[in-house]
């Protein structure tokens, strides 16, 4: 049974991209107990629901994750699932979204491999009929019932606010040095936030330059931007990458330049940090490879997003969350959540936090859960 605390606050509820949430002093207090998240449809009380979920690649550990929670919700529940992969090709996702349509399902859930070619699969889910929700990413035409995602300003800032520190205590409290950014996807609403939320923070501090470089979710394209932007800058004091995928690449790059590797505390350590909190950057954390990582809660996007959908498909709109509202679930790693009306639609923005190689083997972290 789901339980959690809904806040209502009485500022406003349309948040823009880069903003935080303004809470007002006054706070309205319900508790919902999870009956309602957990009756199935009336329509559907004598057919089995089924989902698709069209993941963008499998091979990534993050998507994987996603897949995972969503999946192990939906048995809980009783509710078939057909998951595609995409294998890293917007052209490939848009035909698992088409082959998903055709197959009849009652809703359909995906993490857009590309926000804006996703779109052409999403309207087709709209004149099917077919409810469209979203993870980890949003997309950029189409309606979307709601998306259900890291607050990922709140991450970049995160991030940004550790790097000033590194470098404050490397230049005796001197805001300086030069960091490396390697981003995600160009255009792409995470991509677009987790430097948003990082440059508000360090953008403040004119004598920290920031060498910005997309790496299109890409492990090989993090070796080569890492080796490139080290050769041509010797002084490089810093690595900040939007997801836990590029490590490998930024290490093997490292050393490749440097022909050793300084970890964290020894003389020439270039401070790396980054968001996600996978399996592979949690053991670099803590093997003192890399300083940190900000963790978003992937393997429960799913608990979160699950139950709303079943109840959208009894209640339509109504069951939504609204905006301006904090959800909290005691216990939760998403929690407390923010639920926001973009430009894009309804968001469920989670909860992030930053661990260092004192927190990095915590068991209770997503990336440290075996996979099965």
């Amino acid at each position: 049974m789901n339980k959690f605390l809904i806040i209502e606050t009485a500022g406003s509820s349309i948040v823009k991209e880069g903003e935080t949430m303004r809470r007002s002093p006054l706070f309205w207090l319900l508790v919902l107990v999870g009956g309602i998240f957990l009756s199935l449809p009336v329509a559907f009380a004598q057919e089995k629901l089924i989902f698709g979920y069209s993941a963008p690649g499998l091979g990534d550990e993050g998507q994987w994750n996603i897949q995972k929670g969503f999946v192990d919700k939906c048995k809980e529940l009783g509710i078939e699932v057909i998951v595609t992969d995409a294998q890293q090709s917007a052209e490939k996702q848009n035909n698992d979204i088409e082959t998903l349509i055709a197959r009849g399902v009652h809703a359909i859930c995906a993490v857009p491999h590309d926000s804006a070619a996703i779109s052409i699969a999403v309207q087709k889910c709209n004149e099917a009929g077919i409810p469209f929700f979203t993870i980890d990413r949003g997309v950029t035409a189409g309606k979307v019932v709601l998306t259900v995602k890291a607050d990922n300003v709140k991450a970049g800032a995160i991030a940004g606010e550790v790097m000033l520190r590194l470098l404050q205590g490397k230049y005796n409290g001197i805001a300086k040095g030069k960091v490396l950014e390697i981003r995600g996807q160009p255009g792409q609403d995470v991509a677009e936030q987790r430097a948003q939320g990082f440059h508000q923070v360090l953008e403040k501090y004119p004598d920290i330059q920031i060498i910005s470089l997309p790496g299109y979710w890409n492990t090989e394209e993090g070796f080569k931007i890492t080796v490139d932007t080290l050769t041509a800058n010797p002084d490089l004091d810093g690595i900040y990458y939007h997801a836990d995928l590029y490590i490998p690449g930024i290490v093997e790059g490292i050393k490749a330049v440097k022909g050793e590797f300084a970890k964290v505390g020894e003389p020439g350590h270039i401070f790396i940090l980054g968001i996600d909190g996978n399996p592979a950057g949690l053991d670099q954390v803590e093997a003192k490879l890399a300083d940190g990582v900000v963790v978003q809660p992937l393997r429960d996007y799913g608990a979160l997003i699950v139950p709303i959908i079943v109840d959208y498909l009894k209640r339509g709109e109504e069951a939504l969350p609204k905006p301006g509202t904090v959800l909290v679930e005691e216990g939760a790693s998403w929690s407390p959540a923010m639920v926001v009306q973009t430009a894009a639609g309804l968001e469920i923005w989670t909860n992030v936090f930053y661990v260092d190689y004192l927190g990095a083997g915590d068991p209770n972290l997503w990336g440290n859960k075996p996979r099965e």
